[in-house]
Parts: structure tokens; sequence; C-alpha cells
């Protein structure tokens, strides 16, 4: 053998050892953070209450790369416009194999790692079951809420619950009413009542009135409109006055504006393998793109603002909505450019 041979095989040798060692680290260090408990979250403190900015995404729970380059867009998004109240998970959490407990490595790959940095880590996950979370996952998605389970962000306290975000002069600033459209639909006349009673109990109304579903009631994408949701739904969403139903299902993005109908907000598009959207449109549809991102909408006393993000970061689009707007969502939710140039 000649000398350089023998170096060049030498060489090899070293090469393919160090490359072992690396691979060993890197699992070393790999399972070592997946199976280490996430610490518990401390939530963001001083944040001014007249004002609310939540994220929300539906159809995340992929595990995929896809997923995590949607969160690293949320916490790149939040920590440019410095501000993040809370996260909405629309449902389909989990895909694949069934949770087995609240300690499945999955709340680990497809939640608790996925989403983090300085916003992330340090708000609330409030989340909706999806089609996907049936028939077993559910239970454990709720347990972990109501055990705190984790970081302690996952907030399920039930398969359907209100919350109150944010006040202005002692009016709730949102409501927002989370609903288990996925579950029996004999449970489906509980949540009317619930949303009846949200937003008709007595006391000092909110300004903003939101409910989150994981399916939609108005949609011009591959599942289309469930009958029987804008049969039931939508009636009592209406009687209600509701600004925005948040939902996903569909894995794109859309808009969706009717006549004296609230704001339909699709943001499937959080991880999952993307659906094609429709190449022409109805009138109802604002918007629509079949890109990974997510939605994001920040409000206060006298304005909604509504905006789609992709898995970059990158703004796609947004709209304004004036509170002191007579209108229902169509005719008040305008886009910002169209609200530019009239103020000018």
């Amino acid at each position: 053998m000649t000398p350089s041979l023998f170096a060049k095989r030498s060489m090899l040798r070293r090469t393919v050892y160090c490359s072992g060692i690396a691979v060993v680290i890197l699992l070393i260090v790999g399972g070592y953070w997946l199976f280490t408990p996430p610490s518990t979250f401390v939530p963001l403190s001083d944040l001014d209450p007249s004002l609310v900015s939540m994220i929300a995404l539906g159809d995340q729970g992929s595990g995929d790369l896809q997923q995590w380059r949607v969160g690293q867009a949320m916490e790149r998004v939040a920590a440019r416009e410095g501000r993040l109240d809370m996260v909405v998970l629309l449902g389909d959490n989990f895909y694949g194999k069934a949770l087995t407990s609240t300690h499945d490595l999955s709340w680990q790959t497809k939640f608790e790692r996925v989403y983090w940095g300085h916003w992330l880590s340090h708000v609330p996950f409030y989340a909706v079951l999806g089609n996907h979370d049936y028939p077993v996952s559910q239970k454990f998605e709720i347990e972990y809420g109501q055990q705190r389970k984790g970081s302690g962000r996952w907030q399920m306290s039930s398969n359907f619950y209100t919350k109150d975000f944010g006040s202005v002069d002692g009016h709730p600033l949102v409501r927002m009413v989370f609903l288990d459209t996925s579950g029996p639909r004999e449970s489906l006349q509980q949540q009317i009542d619930l949303i009846d009673q949200a937003f008709q109990v007595p006391g000092p109304a909110p300004v903003w009135r939101i409910v989150a579903s994981h399916h939609p009631v108005r949609n011009q994408g591959q599942h289309g409109e469930d009958s029987d949701l804008v049969a039931t739904l939508l009636p009592v969403l209406q009687r209600n006055k509701v600004d925005l139903l948040l939902s996903g299902h569909d894995h794109n993005q859309q808009l969706l504006l009717r006549a004296g109908e609230p704001a339909w907000v699709i943001s499937g598009a959080g991880g999952q393998k993307l659906y094609a959207v429709d190449a022409t449109p109805s009138a109802d549809s604002t918007f629509a793109a079949s890109r990974a991102g997510f939605a994001k909408l920040d409000l206060n006393a006298s304005q909604l603002r509504l905006t789609y993000y992709n898995d970059r970061g990158d703004l796609e689009t947004g709209y304004r909505w004036n509170r002191n707007c007579q209108w229902m969502a169509k005719g008040c939710l305008l886009p910002e450019v169209d609200q530019n140039v009239v103020a000018q």
C-alpha cells in the first residue's frame, strides 16, 4: 500500500469516526431536549389590558417541518410587532397516531417544543378540538389542560367553553366562545345555548364578539360548507351579533364576507399538507391563499385589525374594522389599502 493511499484511508476512517460521534452527541442532546419536561410558563406582565393581540391557526399538529416553520414565523411576527397575548389553535391538534396519555411524546413534538421563543413561550394557547382529535386524543387534550400539564400553556378546560380577554371601561374587550364542532351532534344544542348565554348574560357587554370552531360555517375550499352548521350555527351567531368566526379544517387561508353575517376567517394552514383554493372565487371570497401561515388579530376599543401571514412571517394581506361602523363584517371589515385611500 502506498503512503498516499494509506493516508487517504486513515483520513476516511477518522472522518467516519468523528461523524459517528457527532451523530451520537446529537441523538443524546435531542433526546434530552425532547424528554426533559418543559419549564412552567410565566405569563408576560405589564401588558396594556385595553389591547388584545392573538394569533389563530388550525390543522397544525403534523409534527412536520412545515409546522415548525409556521411556529418560527409566529415568533418572528410577534417580536417584530411587539405584542402577543395568546394563540388560538383551531383544531386537528394531533395528526397521525392518537395520543396515549398526557405524557405522550407527541405533546413535545407537536406542541411544546414547536412553539417557543420570547413571546410564544410566555403566552397561553386556547385550543378547540378537530375531527382528527377524535375519537381518542380529545380525552387527553382536555386532561392536559385541566391538569396544567407540561408548560401549562395548553388551555382547554372542557370540550367547549367561554373566556373574556382585556377590558375597557369596565367592559370585556373580547369575549370568545370556543366550540367543539367535531363532537357528537347532540352536543350542538348545548353549544348553541352557551353562545346565547355568553352574549346575552346581564352585565357589561363585550366590545368584540368572537367564536372559534374547527369547522367553518361558510367555506369555499375543498371541504365545502356543512349544511347542518349553516342551519344551526348561523342563526345563533347572527342573533348574538358575533363579529367573527375563526375556524380551520380547510388547509388554506380564507376570508369570506357575506351581507348580514359574521366575518368567516379560515386559518387552517398551520402545518398539514395544503389544500388548493378555487381559482375563480365567488363575490363572497375576499381573500384566499393556499400557503402555510396564520392569521393575527389586534383589537382595541375602537378598531380590529386582521392580518394574514405566510410561513416566513411575511404579511400577505390586512384588513381593518372600525368599531363605530354600523354594518356587519361586509362593509365594515375593509382592506387596509382601501382605508388609506379613503383617509387621504
